[in-house]
């Protein structure tokens, strides 16, 4: 196939280096583009059981588990930033796994927000009279104010008719996921055309070194082809990590790229 051809000369074939000076910038970005498509589509061939098969069954999960775990009488009201509950306050909300027990959240909007108070409910998240006061770690806390809420309700029947509304939809969770993963790589690949323009610099900067005179516009269709290799082996280190622990060295996708250049455009030069 011929895009497999262009890859394989886009890390070593001096010739090809030679004509890519000569051709249209369109036919090096055409090849640039396809080249990102393809190790998108590798990218999510790995994501397939965590994003497609996974991910779903946790949102599903997750939603069954929200059901379950509301306590039934509860309910809480916000008006015009202010919270009430039909509870009897301190009123705390537990974690469902399994038997073990464990307190997540107070409702307290009767006593006034204290750091002392805060700790001795022995919980990570309080909703005060007009706030969320929630654990950022052991030492610090953030603050979510409620005033600009006017109007809200929960109750474990509006959870359920929420419940109701989406479950049908959630058969689609996995191809949309599948989807926006695909948007965001390919789009976080896209980015490389501008790193690219750096990276056209320092060919640039490199040939007026070595005594080899391009143009910018030179530099960068070398760039769109030369990158091949760093984004190549970029993947295949992302994709061995977890038994390699190696991910790549700073600069790695830069360094290879010159190296590209050099190696097939400067060096045959200064050798014959």
């Amino acid at each position: 196939m011929k895009f497999f051809k262009t890859v394989q000369d886009s890390i070593y074939s001096p010739q090809f280096y030679s004509a890519i000076l000569t051709k249209s910038f369109k036919s090096s970005l055409g090849y640039f583009l396809l080249l990102i498509l393809f190790l998108t589509v590798i990218n999510l061939l790995t994501l397939i059981k965590p994003v497609f098969i996974e991910a779903p069954l946790a949102i599903q999960s997750f939603a069954q588990t929200m059901i379950n775990c509301y306590p039934k009488n509860l309910e809480i009201k916000i008006s015009n930033g202010q919270v009430s509950t039909n509870v009897s306050e301190p009123y705390f909300i537990s974690s469902c796994e399994g038997n073990k027990s464990k307190d997540l959240m107070v409702l307290d909007t009767k006593t006034p927000f204290s750091a002392a108070q805060f700790e001795s409910y022995q919980v990570s998240t309080w909703v005060t009279k007009d706030a969320i006061v929630y654990k950022k770690n052991d030492i610090e806390t953030n603050t979510y104010n409620l005033n600009k809420i006017k109007d809200f309700k929960l109750n474990k029947e509006l959870i359920n008719s929420y419940y109701q509304m989406f479950s049908p939809y959630l058969k689609f969770a996995g191809p949309i996921l599948i989807f926006l993963a695909f948007v965001g790589i390919f789009l976080s690949y896209d980015f490389r055309l501008l790193y690219l323009l750096l990276i056209s610099s320092l060919i640039w900067l490199l040939g007026k070194i070595l005594k080899y005179n391009l143009v910018y516009g030179q530099s960068y269709k070398l760039g769109l082809h030369a990158i091949t290799l760093g984004l190549i082996v970029e993947l295949v280190a992302g994709l061995i990590q977890p038994w390699t622990h190696f991910a790549g060295f700073p600069f790695m996708v830069s360094i290879l790229t010159l190296a590209v250049v050099f190696v097939n455009l400067i060096l045959p030069k200064k050798t014959s």
